[in-house]
């Protein structure tokens, strides 16, 4: 017993060192299989987030575009809310329509010159030409200048030398509204004799007395007039429904019947 006490103590240096060493490599082994496990655990918990993050990416931009895809139809259905329901509905007979639309983006859109323009991203390879009506879906935006193969320039309704075609919803007195270069969103009626009764608050829509726009298109409303008796006209002054500064979309309106329309004018 003793002897082996000597053992112990002579060689109890290299003994510690040798037990020290086993437990090292233990606690290694056992800290390397932790630390292996915590930084798969972080890999799969990074992996996860990522993909997560991804899904949710996809799903947001998909939903962009159904949001888009809704939201374009519904502004349609609002258009031909605005050509049907303010004047189809209180006839009961049979309506040829010969319009249709095609939509556009604006691009570029001036309201602070006297003459101003849109530029929108709609051209001749999209069946776009000059002298078709551009509509918004809540008013008359302007006529088609010129187009390249990708674009139109638009003349906007915010323009001295434009006159539409227009009239009273209540009697059908027909006139002409025309911008003078003020405010955005204020026009001027003209040709509107003093014979027909004039009150703020009455609905001003296309005329349809031209090929540009359908008939009925709300426009504005009466906000103020004159009776200049001695010209037998009003002066009236008109609020434009549609905000003209802020528009992102438009609609250009085809009108299937133009050419022989204007073919008939032609022969006068």
């Amino acid at each position: 017993m003793q002897q082996i006490l000597n053992i112990l103590l002579r060689y109890k240096n290299f003994l510690i060192y040798i037990s020290l060493l086993f437990f090292s490599i233990f606690f290694l082994s056992k800290r390397s299989f932790f630390h292996k496990s915590f930084i798969n655990q972080l890999s799969l918990s990074l992996s996860g987030s990522v993909h997560s993050v991804k899904d949710r990416t996809i799903s947001y931009f998909n939903l962009v575009e159904k949001n888009q895809i809704l939201r374009t139809e519904n502004e349609k259905l609002k258009i031909y809310e605005l050509i049907y329901l303010n004047q189809l509905l209180e006839s009961s007979d049979t309506i040829n329509f010969p319009f249709k639309t095609i939509g556009a983006k604006v691009l570029k859109n001036s309201y602070t010159n006297a003459r101003n323009y849109l530029i929108l991203d709609k051209g001749f390879k999209d069946g776009i030409y000059s002298e078709m009506g551009v509509i918004s879906n809540d008013g008359v935006v302007g006529i088609v200048n010129e187009t390249t193969e990708n674009f139109s320039s638009v003349i906007s309704i915010l323009h001295k030398d434009i006159k539409l075609n227009v009239k009273f919803k209540k009697n059908l007195s027909f006139g002409s509204l025309l911008w003078e270069g003020e405010s955005p969103n204020k026009m001027k009626l003209i040709d509107i004799a003093t014979i027909n009764p004039v009150s703020i608050g009455d609905t001003i829509v296309t005329g349809g007395m031209s090929s540009y726009f359908p008939e009925g298109i709300p426009i504005g409303r009466v906000t103020g007039f004159i009776d200049t008796t001695s010209e037998n006209f009003y002066d009236i002054d008109v609020e434009l429904f549609s905000n003209l500064t802020q528009k992102k979309y438009a609609y250009i309106i085809e009108n299937k019947t133009s050419e022989e329309i204007k073919g008939l004018e032609n022969n006068e």
